[in-house]
């Protein structure tokens, strides 16, 4: 990830070496900024408990309370020392995703929950967006096109309004990563909403076999 700076001037962070006309200083190098990322979200969305943290019911916790948790209770505390609130409300504002919210001193994942946290989460509905995609490995391909999308262990099946987020999620996964086409108004002509986490994320419970318009590779845009 790219190296995150504060501007000398108004303070904000940014992932640009200047700022208000003037050079900025850095404030997190990249290699911390992706480890620390992608602790936070294991955190938010998976296992609070592993750093004694507790969330309430739409998934908010204290900044305070997850800084102390990983600097004296997480497994490898001893490589997170220097951890501040402000390298989490960084890594928060500056999240290319979004997959972050701050508010008053709080801070939740918008989404990517574990179905086992039992959170009752809230969203803004999308009743406008007519294309969604949907990232995968061609292993699940089979599966799916005779089940449809399911959840599995989050809370909700995670759409994208772009075919590159969806080949970069795939990819994680596996070698051989493929996108689904959704139609969502068929998803929602089938009773199941649609909702907004994130300016190009879009949840939902699940998607039918028969709103699935097409699939195809990643590495090229061959449709099958």
């Amino acid at each position: 990830m790219k190296n995150v700076y504060r501007c000398r001037i108004c303070g904000a962070f940014t992932e640009d070496e200047y700022h208000c006309g003037k050079p900025t200083e850095l404030f997190l190098d990249g290699s911390r900024r992706l480890a620390l990322s992608k602790l936070l979200s294991y955190i938010l969305r998976h296992d609070p408990k592993s750093i004694g943290l507790e969330l309430d019911r739409e998934g908010w916790a204290r900044i305070e309370d997850i800084v102390v948790g990983i600097r004296t209770r997480w497994r490898n505390a001893h490589l997170y020392r220097w951890v501040r609130p402000e390298h989490i409300i960084a890594i928060a504002m500056l999240d290319p995703k979004g997959r972050f919210e701050v508010r008053n001193g709080m801070i939740r994942a918008r989404y990517g929950h574990n179905a086992s946290l039992g959170l009752e989460l809230r969203y803004p509905l999308d009743t406008e967006t007519r294309i969604l995609y949907h990232g995968t490995q061609l292993s699940n391909l089979n599966s799916i096109l005779r089940q449809g999308i399911k959840p599995m262990k989050r809370m909700y099946v995670h759409l994208t309004l772009s075919v590159e987020d969806a080949c970069i999620t795939a990819a994680r996964h596996g070698p051989k990563p493929v996108v689904l086409e959704i139609d969502a108004q068929c998803v929602r002509d089938r009773g199941f909403e649609i909702y907004v986490a994130a300016p190009t994320i879009r949840l939902t419970k699940y998607v039918p076999t028969q709103c699935i318009v097409r699939w195809f590779a990643c590495r090229d845009t061959q449709h099958k």
